[in-house]
Parts: structure tokens; sequence; C-alpha cells
């Protein structure tokens, strides 16, 4: 029997090492799982002047940096 540290809130595997969302709220095992769920999110994204910008507007990388700067969610390994 396998015993896993977390369970993924999307795919309900067990995971060792993942992504953790809001210090703990969730917890999503693969990346293409943690893009989904963060262009499903409300954020709110302005350019210098003021312009709301839509999440989908950006690129995949840039998201998960924005996401990531702003302490959304960080990747760890459990034991």
């Amino acid at each position: 029997m396998v015993k896993y540290a977390r369970v993924c809130d999307i795919t309900g595997e067990g995971m060792n090492e993942g992504f953790c969302i809001l210090n703990g709220e969730m917890y999503i095992k693969n990346e293409e799982d943690l893009l989904n769920h963060l262009r499903e999110q409300d954020f709110s994204f302005e350019d210098e002047q003021g312009n709301k910008i839509d999440v989908n507007a950006y690129e995949d990388e840039e998201l998960m940096e924005w996401a990531y700067n702003d302490e959304y969610y960080y990747y760890t390994e459990w034991e």
C-alpha cells in the first residue's frame, strides 16, 4: 500500500509533490490542472493606463509567474 502526503483536489490522486494553493486551501498535482484552475479564477488585471485585461490574454508562463509572485500558489514536496 502506497501512502501519500496529500490528495489532489482536481484528480483525486495521491501526491507527495505539487502545487499548494492559498497556503493549503487546495492542492493540485499537475501543471496543466493548475493553469486551468488559474484561468477559471476571477483575477483582476490592469495595464499601466488602468484598462482591465482578461486573464486569458496572458501566456501560461506569465499567468503562473504572476500568481506565484502574488503568493496565490507555490510548488513543494512533502515527506
